[in-house]
């Protein structure tokens, strides 16, 4: 196994493709991520549910400061958006989806948006690098 950030991108790659997998298998327009870690362990990486409620669940880098091995987190969030012009702002909600990853040295974070129309299952677009 590579070491350093090729280390932790394959974790993340891992994340990514579990997070796509499951956004395709949704049937139900109410499908609702729920958040998970994943550790590099030896050769494999390791899948964990993490309470949503949690503090790791709801902000896995505020809850967790140092890992021992590389460790991503995927887990869906809200950010508020502002859009418009000064006179006529319009606020909105748009749902994404993080992976946030992290080890010793490196930090890396990917997001990806979801789209919701009712009555269909939602819909994950492309993942883009976030720093």
């Amino acid at each position: 196994m590579p070491s350093g950030v090729s280390t932790l991108e394959y974790v993340v790659e891992v994340a990514k493709d579990w997070t796509l997998a499951r956004f395709a298998a949704a049937q139900a327009d109410d499908f609702v991520l729920a958040p998970h870690r994943f550790e590099l362990c030896g050769n494999t990486v390791h899948r964990h549910a993490i309470p949503p409620r949690s503090a790791e669940g709801r902000s896995p880098f505020d809850a967790v400061r140092r890992t021992r091995q590389p460790t991503a987190w995927s887990h869906s969030a809200f950010l508020s958006v502002l859009a418009g012009s000064d006179s006529d702002p319009v606020h909105y909600e748009q749902e994404i989806v993080e992976i946030l990853a992290l080890d010793d040295d490196d930090v890396l974070a990917e997001c990806a948006f979801v789209v919701r129309i009712e009555g269909f299952p939602p819909c994950l677009g492309p993942f883009w690098s976030a720093l």
